[in-house]
């Protein structure tokens, strides 16, 4: 057994050499004699061994280095990059507004030079407007008709860098109207996502939203106006209210005129008080 330990040390557990009965052992060993395999038959229960092969043969010469890969591209950050890597039609696409967290957006690639996310459609009436702070916290609706991207989503985008705002609009007789404003953001849930507002700019629908600068978000459930009713409730709607509105976008889809006040999809300094847009986009673009 000490001339079997000696000649294959190094390639033999130090164990087999201190086993009390080797003659009850089959030891079969094979390979070449640079680099044996030893194999241990008949060890009893308390004398098992683990199986060695022996050590590998010295490596060889380091191959030739490969060609550089291509480099990765990360992912783009908003509709404004997308359209920049020629992605030109208006569909729903991810993007990664901050480190590898995806968002799924409308990308509007045609209105204005393109690059625009909507984070508010509506257009038919299919969904349900009038909700509770957390479904607006969340986002809500369809990617096929109405939605609203969720006020989490909306500070987030608009916190990573300068977006100027357009809101677009169409009536029943598809008459088309617009506003620009310079600059858009609104603060986290800890703010109940204040409205911080840049200039108008231009736009055939006028100015209805900068008299809400500065005012928080109001849902059903969530009263921070500065009436002594709640706003979203009395116009059934969810806005940053303020005594109470000139715009109110996400109220009621009444198809048109309307005799009941200010309740509806309204735009003041568009078509007033009562009437209810067929369709209303609010959307953002990097700058």
């Amino acid at each position: 057994m000490q001339e079997l330990c000696r000649l294959f040390a190094g390639f033999i557990h130090l164990d087999f050499c201190n086993i009390s009965n080797p003659e009850n052992l089959t030891i079969i060993v094979y390979g070449s004699f640079l680099s044996p395999v030893v194999r241990v038959v008949g060890l009893n229960s308390t004398e098992k061994l683990i199986i060695l092969q022996g050590c590998p043969g010295i490596p060889g010469a380091v191959g030739p280095r490969g060609d550089q890969g291509i480099a990765g591209h990360t992912g783009a950050k908003n509709c404004k990059e997308l359209l920049a890597r020629g992605n030109i039609l208006s569909d729903w696409y991810t993007i990664y507004p901050r480190d590898c967290n995806a968002m799924t957006v409308l990308c509007d690639m045609d209105t204005d030079g393109g690059g625009w996310i909507v984070f508010q459609r509506r257009v038919d009436g299919s969904v349900d407007f009038y909700r509770d702070w957390n479904s607006y916290k969340r986002g809500f609706g369809s990617q096929l008709s109405e939605f609203w991207l969720g006020n989490d989503n909306i500070h987030l985008l608009t916190s990573l860098g300068a977006n100027e705002l357009r809101i677009d609009l169409r009536d029943f007789d598809f008459n088309y109207q617009f506003a620009t404003y310079r600059s858009f953001k609104i603060a986290g849930e800890s703010e109940r996502y204040k409205l911080i507002l840049g200039k108008f700019v231009n736009g055939t629908a006028g100015d209805s939203l900068t008299d809400h600068n500065g005012m928080m978000f109001t849902t059903q459930d969530r009263d921070n106006d500065f009436s002594i009713t709640n706003c979203a409730i009395t116009f059934k709607g969810a806005w940053w209210y303020k005594h109470c509105h000139r715009s109110n976008l996400n109220g009621l889809y009444l198809s048109g005129a309307h005799e009941s006040y200010a309740d509806g999809m309204n735009w003041v300094s568009g078509k007033g008080y009562k009437y209810s847009y067929g369709l209303s986009e609010m959307k953002i673009r990097a700058v």
